[in-house]
């Protein structure tokens, strides 16, 4: 098969990866998403910044597209199941319209879909595209829990594309940079008292589209180990939308309005390492930019004011910690487990049951196997637990305070394809 006809059989496929990844549901519970590999789960994404040993590299280290023969194409699926169970330590609310304390559950299942297609352009430059959900976000509880006036639904959808490339400088160094361009849509519903025995829902609504930029290097120390880093920018979003009470014809509860809100930037360095011809050794560690997200604040785009009282996080950087271990037990197939801290970004004071953010710890298992030269499917799957987390807010008519307890399993499946 000559280039051109291999180019227009890549475009083809990442056209149709393309429609595929918009038809699917782009949120999930939590706010940064990590799984955006089935290979890569298996291993609690331990060194995914150095492996690049299929087309899902593009978004963890461009620069390792440098190591891919030929031309490759992949699509991921994951199931996100998580929980965040309400256990309330303070007395009742006093309001007769938000008195539900037990049996809540905030978390809400997902399908989540990464895409990655990689062109050989030469000998020395490769091509590549991928489509991702790397932020997202979705809580839901009852309209009459103890907590409705601070949150009914939170939800964040994001989705990115990613044109890169990558040029081997030689036999040892590889670098890669990427743009991205990323959509961002958020939605905030609360409920408020009308009187003793009336409420009414309000809904944030807003959007924004807005670009970053990545880069990788990827250094291969010896033929039986390498080093990866990858740097992904923040991504600053003016979101624009409305407020609306649809039972309140109240100019103060529907108006124009709009929100910045700022993803943060991700650095990462990981290793892979082969310690024989069956086993090899991983490792990364990542860094995220997050006490960029300090607070929720509102402005009222009819009368250019803000909102009062904005919703305060005050978030911290954070680090993940990813060890793994691959076995291959044959020619067709490899076995992957990992291992994981992941610490929370909220502290006790400002946390919120929009996000009920806590310290995780994952363990992982999968498998890839090589159905044939050109085809290969990925299983992943991970058990995240975390810590119990309080909770406490009382801005409004009503308080609450009681402690959250996350859980969440995942099960990831892929299938690369190279030709």
């Amino acid at each position: 098969m000559n280039k051109y006809s291999d180019k227009t059989k890549l475009i083809t496929i990442v056209s149709a990866i393309t429609l595929i990844s918009s038809a699917s549901s782009i949120y999930a519970a939590g706010f940064q998403l990590k799984e955006q590999s089935a290979e890569g789960q298996g291993n609690s994404f331990a060194g995914q910044t150095a492996k690049a040993v299929d087309a899902s590299t593009v978004f963890f280290n461009p620069a390792g597209m440098s190591r891919l023969e030929g031309n490759q194409v992949q699509i991921n699926g994951s199931l996100i199941v998580p929980q965040a169970k309400y256990e309330h330590t303070s007395t009742p609310s006093p309001s007769a319209l938000f008195n539900k304390s037990t049996g809540i559950n905030g978390g809400v299942t997902a399908l989540v879909p990464a895409a990655y297609a990689v062109w050989k352009y030469s000998e020395k430059v490769n091509l590549g595209i991928s489509m991702n959900v790397p932020f997202g976000l979705s809580t839901k509880f009852d309209d009459d829990w103890v907590g409705a006036q601070y949150n009914i639904l939170s939800e964040i959808e994001t989705i990115n594309i990613a044109p890169s490339i990558s040029y081997k400088v030689n036999e040892q160094l590889s670098i890669g940079a990427n743009l991205q361009l990323q959509k961002i849509k958020g939605k905030l519903t609360t409920r408020r008292a009308i009187s003793a025995t009336a409420s009414a829902k309000t809904t944030l609504k807003a959007d924004d589209t807005a670009f970053g930029f990545g880069l990788g290097l990827l250094y291969e120390y010896s033929d039986k180990g390498r080093i990866g880093f990858n740097y992904r920018s923040q991504i600053e979003h003016t979101l624009e939308g409305d407020v609306t009470t649809p039972a309140l014809a109240i100019t103060a509860l529907n108006f124009n309005a709009q929100a910045d809100i700022t993803m943060p930037a991700v650095a990462s360095i990981g290793i892979y390492h082969e310690v024989s011809n069956q086993w090899a050794l991983l490792a990364d560690l990542a860094w995220t930019d997050w006490s960029v997200f300090d607070e929720l604040l509102i402005k009222n785009n009819d009368t250019q004011a803000n909102v009062p009282d904005p919703t305060q996080y005050n978030w911290d950087d954070t680090l993940f910690l990813a060890l793994g271990a691959n076995y291959k037990y044959n020619d067709r197939l490899e076995l992957k487990f990992g291992v994981a801290f992941d610490q929370g970004a909220a502290n006790d004071i400002d946390r919120t049951a929009g996000i009920p953010d806590a310290t995780r710890y994952w363990a992982s298992v999968g498998a890839s196997y090589k159905i044939n030269q050109q085809s290969t499917v990925n299983v992943g799957f991970s058990h995240i637990r975390a810590k119990s987390v309080t909770v406490n807010e009382d801005t409004k008519s009503t308080s609450y305070s009681g402690t959250f307890k996350p859980r969440v399993n995942i099960l990831n499946v892929g299938l690369n394809y190279s030709f």
